[in-house]
């Protein structure tokens, strides 16, 4: 599969060349001349521009002391004037902008300029000629002509406006006069006032927003506001780009997962993990679509990276609750990932080298009407590499001397090696296709698979001559296959529709067997054989249509369909021939929603109800999910909203109780009897105030669930007599409250927001405990500080978190069961469930990163101050044969340290 996207990757590359060169950048203003067909050779620059003022009209002004200086050769063939003449001044110390007054200017590169706004961000004068109409057109990154999703669009004097849908393409109507003004404002980029004309086109209007860190050769605008993060527009919705995560500390690289951790009612807690915890809710139950097709397991290398290359992704929008019923099949949260559809522009390939991994995208058009983007990651062996091998191999060593014994209170030493051996890749491709303005067809792949080799060997020193061995293998490896079609069309200004065929495929396998071996006094030796093999395998074969239709300027019908097949597979067995567990799971779902958004009273009151319904052939049942949600504004600057919806689940991953290695999870389908489909009520009630670039906001948040399933075999008196699902299986309920507390700075050279949440998420299952227990991701507080600061080239960024410390089920004693084979297997007796809590967790982590033209250079240090932060506690019994007693090991196993790492990116363009 690897070699066959990087024979396309360098298919695409080599059609990509032809155009390579023969593309620039786009000026922050316009002349509004095109030049049509104009050649020289050797001629004198203040020759030229004398030439095409008189033919063209171009506005020219320099010095024409400076311009006889050079001689340029170059033709002008169907060509915007300010590209034209940055093309034909490339190779020499001249540069262009083109100022307000649409002139164009050339002066040295070593001069510095400042733009005032352009044309069209300056208020006609003139009378308007229409007045309530309709506009509609498409807003593209006007350095690479990439479609920007999701922005905002106001007409200027209005609360509220509409938004780019995934192609761009946006629809206003009822504009007051073609001398209004529109503000568009887009994550990442300039705020653009576009002031309308009566010359302006009312129908496929492009507007071109200018990203926020482009140097545009020392160029620099005057009055741009940059947003960070988007946080306050939808009821519980955070919206973020790669551009601004590559600002925040990492570990190895950049990660849009980790950014998302560090907002309030998404945990941080654990460390080892970029999977989101979103309001007591587990990964699994988020929906994770990466163009449109979903991710089932979003982990890289331990947790420290998620599975997703950031420099491949577009935009990201994550919604913790309260979603619309265009989603559904989770129960806690949604994360929607649109990725790049590659420069149309000119050919531009970017790579990042950091202690822990290499990068690699190249981009750029196939044909006028085809662009490409490919992207390429794999872990390599440097220091930080070496770091956690070592971290982990020091753990297991220094730590497992702390022992209880089961008899008698002794403690004996042990000494144990531990040798991880460890990779991951991914790979993403898509190819974007638009034959026509009103429609666009996209082929999008991705590929991401981890080992882990986590085995060790314990040397077990009894005494009086006796002693032994032990040694565990445990080898894992896991990844997803995806892959989408989607073609998507506006039919008109009102309607669009988006159909979209998916494939989807997540496979796990881990060996984790243990061989002892005990070496007598006589020189004997005795080898006992046990332990666990388990392999999980699902594939989601999906096909859906959305369609939009705007009824009016205030009102917004969705509606879809959509059908998918799913096949899971999952086995667990012990002890290589015993098979605790084995699941071959098929099913049907067939899904129907609509949606509808209602503005009251210029746009003050916004409602959104909707109804999703769900066929499930398994269980043989249909599935309401009625959901409502609001918004009002009581002033300009407050704003209240609030949620409430009914959301099921059908793909279950269920936790696999393991208290002495760590609980695993694996992937079923529901059914209508031991493993009952899940459901949760979302309530969600919140306000918003906005001041100067200020952002204040609260939600306060309840989730009721049901049908919370666990699997564990710490009830079943004998293993390998035929289990019943019902002595396995054990479902409960489950109960989340909190409230999310956000300050954000959002404009100027500091930036970030201070985040706090209060909450309690507890699980009721009866055979686990007899009154409710904390749930494994229950932290009471979190306290995230995010401060970002830009200086010149530089960016410098400082982030500090605290936990609270989250539960764990400890070991109290422990016991025998006698298998069917005659061989004996030790099992443990647990506390109370969650009934301990590890120590508070914080850690401060501090970055550094030097822009220049052609990429960057920068320094993150994780963990400055080295905070030992304790990850869970590792459990496991030793018996010595002679005496038969017990002894157990409890080892800490905590996260990462001081942590530097060092990112350089270079890009062509």
């Amino acid at each position: 599969m690897r070699k066959i996207l990087l024979l396309f990757a360098l298919i695409c590359i080599q059609w990509s060349f032809q155009a390579w060169g023969q593309q620039t950048p786009i000026s922050v203003n316009t002349t509004g001349i095109t030049i049509a067909d104009e050649f020289y050779n050797n001629a004198l620059l203040s020759e030229i521009c004398q030439d095409l003022t008189k033919k063209t009209g171009v506005k020219i002004d320099a010095d024409p002391t400076l311009l006889s200086k050079y001689r340029i050769s170059y033709w002008f063939q169907k060509i915007k004037a300010e590209i034209g003449f940055t093309n034909a001044l490339k190779n020499t110390d001249l540069k262009i902008y083109v100022d307000e007054n649409s002139v164009l200017h050339i002066v040295p590169k070593s001069q510095k300029v400042t733009v005032a706004k352009a044309i069209t961000e300056q208020q006609y004068k003139g009378k308007s000629e229409k007045t309530n109409f309709s506009i509609s057109g498409k807003i593209v990154d006007a350095l690479t002509g990439e479609s920007l999703a999701f922005t905002t669009i106001t007409v200027k004097g209005r609360k509220t406006g509409v938004q780019t849908n995934v192609d761009g393409l946006f629809t206003i109507q009822k504009v007051p006069s073609d001398t209004s003004a529109l503000v568009i404002s887009y994550i990442g980029y300039r705020t653009l006032t576009y002031y309308l004309n009566p010359q302006t086109p009312t129908s496929n209007l492009r507007i071109d927003l200018v990203p926020a860190n482009e140097e545009l050769d020392e160029v620099k605008v005057t009055g741009e506001k940059t947003e960070i993060m988007k946080v306050n527009e939808t009821v519980g919705m955070f919206m973020m780009t790669p551009k601004n995560i590559a600002k925040l500390p990492n570990v190895g690289e950049k990660d849009i997962f980790r950014g998302f951790q560090l907002m309030p009612g998404i945990s941080a807690a654990n460390q080892s993990s970029s999977g989101l915890y979103v309001r007591g809710g587990t990964p699994d139950q988020n929906l994770v679509l990466y163009d449109g097709f979903t991710v089932y397991y979003v982990d890289h290398l331990y947790g420290f990276f998620s599975a997703f290359n950031s420099n491949a992704i577009k935009d990201v929008r994550l919604f913790k609750g309260g979603f619309e019923a265009k989603y559904g099949g989770r129960v806690s949260s949604v994360v929607d990932i649109t990725s790049k559809d590659g420069n149309q522009k000119e050919f531009n390939a970017t790579a990042d080298v950091g202690l822990l991994s290499a990068n690699i995208l190249a981009e750029g058009p196939i044909t006028k009407k085809m662009t490409f983007v490919v992207a390429a990651r794999h872990s390599w062996a440097g220091p930080i590499y070496n770091k956690i091998f070592n971290t982990f191999k020091a753990q297991q060593a220094a730590n497992s001397s702390n022992n209880a014994g089961f008899t008698g209170g002794f403690a004996r030493r042990f000494q144990s090696g531990q040798t991880v051996s460890s990779y991951f890749y991914d790979l993403n491709g898509k190819v974007t296709y638009r034959p026509t303005q009103r429609d666009n067809i996209t082929l999008s792949f991705y590929n991401g698979e981890d080992f882990l080799d986590n085995s060790q060997n314990l040397s077990l020193p009894f005494g009086g001559g006796r002693g032994g061995g032990f040694a565990n293998t445990d080898v894992s490896n896991w990844g997803n296959t995806g892959s989408s079609l989607k073609w998507s069309r506006q039919w008109t200004e009102r309607f669009y529709t988006n159909t979209l065929f998916s494939f989807s495929n997540y496979y796990s396998n881990r060996d984790n067997t243990n061989q002892n071996t005990i070496t007598r006094t006589d020189g004997t030796t005795q080898n006992v054989k046990f332990g666990s093999l388990e392999n999980n395998d699902l594939k989601d074969i999906s096909f859906k249509s959305d369609f939009e239709y705007r009824l009016s300027s205030h009102q917004l019908i969705e509606m879809g369909v959509q059908a998918s097949h799913l096949q899971i597979d999952y086995t667990y067995s012990q002890n290589d021939t015993t098979v605790i567990l084995g699941k071959n799971d098929r099913g049907n779902l067939i899904s129907a929603y609509l949606q509808d958004q209602i503005k009251f009273g210029d746009s003050k009151l916004v409602l959104k109800p909707s109804l999703r319904t769900t066929y499930y052939d398994v269980t043989k049942k249909n599935y309401l999910e009625p959901r409502l949600s609001a918004t009002f504004s009581l002033t300009k600057k407050l704003m209240l909203k609030g949620a409430l919806g009914q959301y099921y689940q059908f793909a279950k991953q269920v936790e696999r109780e393991d208290i002495t290695n760590g609980s695993r999870s694996f992937w079923l389908l529901a059914n209508d009897s031991y493993l009952p489909v899940t459901s949760s009520k979302h309530y969600i009630i919140g306000a918003s105030y906005e001041i100067d670039d200020y952002v204040f906001d609260v939600e306060a948040y309840y989730k009721d669930i049901d049908n919370d399933t666990r699997y564990t075999l710490r009830f079943v008196p004998t293993v390998g007599r035929g289990l019943s699902a019902s002595e396995t299986f054990f479902t409960g309920t489950g109960k989340v409250r909190g409230i999310d507390f956000l300050i954000q700075k959002k404009f100027g050279d500091y930036t970030g927001w201070v985040g706090y949440t209060l909450a309690k998420s507890e699980k009721s299952i009866a055979q686990f405990s007899a009154t409710p227990f904390p749930s494994n991701y229950d932290v009471r507080h979190e306290f995230k500080s995010v401060n970002m600061y830009k200086m010149g080239h530089w960016d410098f960024s400082l982030t500090w978190i605290y936990a609270s410390g989250m539960p764990y089920t400890s070991i109290t004693g422990g016991y025998i069961i006698k298998l069917l084979d005659g061989t004996e297997k030790d099992y443990t007796s647990p506390s109370t469930t969650n009934a301990n809590r590890l120590p508070d967790s914080h850690r401060m982590d501090v970055a550094a990163t030097y822009n220049f033209k052609h990429g960057s250079i920068g320094l993150s240090i994780y963990n400055l101050y080295g905070r030992q932060n304790v990850w869970y506690k590792k459990f496991q019994t030793i018996t010595d044969s002679d005496t038969n007693e017990k002894y157990l090991s409890v080892t800490n196993v905590n996260y990462l340290g001081f942590t530097p790492n060092i990112t350089f990116t270079y890009k062509l363009k």
